[in-house]
């Protein structure tokens, strides 16, 4: 077997790479597949021939074929999903141009602001077409514009609850997952086919019955408005639930300038403080391993149910317990497995997360951390303090796993990050688990919702510090997009520089920085095309 065999690893890349690839055939040309497919086979006639060969070349490819063969099964696999994938995705009803329709159901999600209007999306919903009711397989987007002319009033944004019953009459437009403008990252996650475009005159709420955890999120949403201040009990929720409805506008600009705005996402980052609390705890009480398995699994599952089992936490709690499974039962734990086996069950239920931001994100974010980590914390070792050490060396590695697609998703980098998530995040995690343990307090005897008032200055001191990030001169610059053949270089050189590439370091070092030449040639590349036009 070949040294640092890793097959989930593998498995997981040629999943990524079948679902990529079918998605391009689709979209483009059949021959991507059959290309791919011809290269199969040609690969297979290698591994058949190595067996009988005894040239250097042949050895080569025979010492490897486990590498081949797993990543092409994958892909293969992959591929598979992609199709299946797109059959489940048919419009169940294609609605009518400019036509108006009885819309009914049971609003799932409470309503978020945006700059331009209010949204929601309702689930068991039915039409209603000229007299007949029709079933919806898939949710609705419901959209409500501000205008001078659409008035809303406070009391009825109040009534957009989860559990709530909805009566609509609006247009309504097919929003297929697939078209010809390519795939609907949007509507996959969030599984709608329909958008509801409508004003708050031509809704009817009535009051519904309230899911456990729904009733559960409110009555935290209660606890937050009723001993903190509007601004950081819209805050606290965000960061605890991941519901954006509340959080301050202001607030939420200055986390994206000073390139933090990824601590109101719950994600891998919330799951992580989380552990980090329980197993402090459990150590402090000589739990043995069993029972550290058996209370992080149960609290992170009660947590994904509180977060609405939402792609990113669902992602995140598996990626947390693996590791915890790798650290406690593993003699030689392989953490870039473990997080692959994350991504595996992920794309074998969901195939389509491949393209969704928020899931590349956190695998990057990881990936860089894993590739980088040592290699940062021999770098700045000379500051001497272990702990700074530590963290400067995790958020540089994190930071540099996930530049690439930051600029690609929002052409802008911020230049003040490293310093925002230096300070900010440390502090902003201490607040984040004191805000968890409280919580859970306070549901039960509310009376120690008080806690909650000193909270919420750590969350102050958060605020005004990426307030004054924000605020510094070209904190964040406009980078244009570059192309995914240069970006692939840029990881490829990731991988080149760790300790997982045996090579000798004078070939490791050469091709690293051919790699990372090749990235910094389409980035210029990309900005001198980009003050061209």
């Amino acid at each position: 077997m070949v040294t640092h065999f890793r097959p989930i690893f593998l498995c997981f890349l040629g999943l990524a790479f079948g679902i990529c690839l079918a998605l391009v055939s689709a979209v483009y040309s059949i021959w991507f597949l059959v290309a791919t497919i011809c290269i199969i086979g040609i690969f297979s006639i290698l591994l058949v021939i190595s067996r009988f060969k005894k040239s250097a070349f042949f050895r080569v490819i025979f010492s490897t074929r486990w590498y081949f063969i797993i990543i092409l099964i994958a892909l293969i696999l992959g591929s598979c999903l992609y199709l299946i994938t797109t059959t489940k995705y048919n419009l169940d009803f294609t609605p009518e141009e400019n036509k108006y329709y009885g819309l009914s159901g049971v609003i799932d999600s409470n309503y978020i602001e945006t700059n331009n209007g209010f949204y929601f999306f309702i689930s068991s919903a039915t039409v209603l077409d000229d007299g007949e009711t029709i079933p919806l397989e898939r949710n609705v987007y419901v959209y409500i514009t501000k205008g001078e002319d659409t008035e809303v009033t406070e009391g009825q944004l109040n009534s957009i609850l989860a559990g709530n019953e909805v009566f609509i009459t609006s247009r309504l437009t097919a929003t297929p997952v697939f078209s010809e403008d390519g795939f609907n990252s949007f509507a996959y996650k969030n599984n709608f086919q329909h958008t509801a475009y409508a004003v708050f005159d031509n809704i009817l709420v009535m009051d519904g019955n309230l899911s456990f955890m729904d009733g559960v999120r409110e009555h935290i949403r209660d606890l937050y408005q009723q001993f903190m201040d509007e601004r950081y009990a819209g805050l606290a929720f965000s960061v605890l639930i991941g519901d954006k409805a509340e959080l301050n506008h202001d607030i939420e600009e200055n986390f994206q300038i000073s390139g933090i705005a990824h601590v109101v996402a719950v994600s891998g980052l919330n799951t992580a403080f989380i552990m980090l609390l329980l197993l402090w705890l459990l150590k402090l009480f000589k739990a043995n391993r069993w029972v550290k398995i058996a209370v992080v699994v149960v609290v992170l599952l009660l947590y994904a149910w509180l977060c609405d089992f939402t792609p990113s936490i669902i992602r995140a709690s598996l990626m947390s317990v693996f590791l915890l499974l790798g650290n406690l039962f593993g003699k030689q734990s392989d953490k870039l497995n473990n997080v692959s086996l994350a991504g595996v069950i992920i794309l074998l239920f969901r195939p389509l997360y491949i393209l969704d931001l928020s899931f590349l994100l956190s695998f990057f974010g990881v990936f860089g951390i894993f590739m980088l980590y040592p290699i940062m914390q021999r770098a700045f070792k000379f500051l001497r303090w272990r702990p700074l050490v530590d963290s400067i060396a995790l958020t540089v590695s994190a930071t540099i796993g996930t530049a690439p697609l930051i600029i690609n998703a929002f052409n802008y980098f911020s230049l003040i990050g490293f310093v925002a998530n230096l300070v900010l995040v440390p502090l902003f995690g201490y607040a984040f688990m004191l805000l968890f343990i409280v919580t859970i307090f306070a549901l039960i005897i509310p009376v120690l919702g008080y806690l909650l008032v000193p909270i919420q200055y750590g969350f102050w001191l958060v605020d005004k510090g990426a307030w004054l990030c924000a605020s510094v001169p070209f904190a964040s610059v406009y980078v244009p997009t570059v192309s995914t053949f240069y970006t692939i270089s840029y990881y490829l050189g990731i991988f080149s520089a760790s300790r997982y590439n045996l090579v000798s370091e004078g070939t490791k070092v050469v091709s690293t920085t051919i790699l990372f030449a090749i990235y910094l040639f389409g980035l210029l590349y990309a900005i001198v095309a980009s003050l061209a036009t």
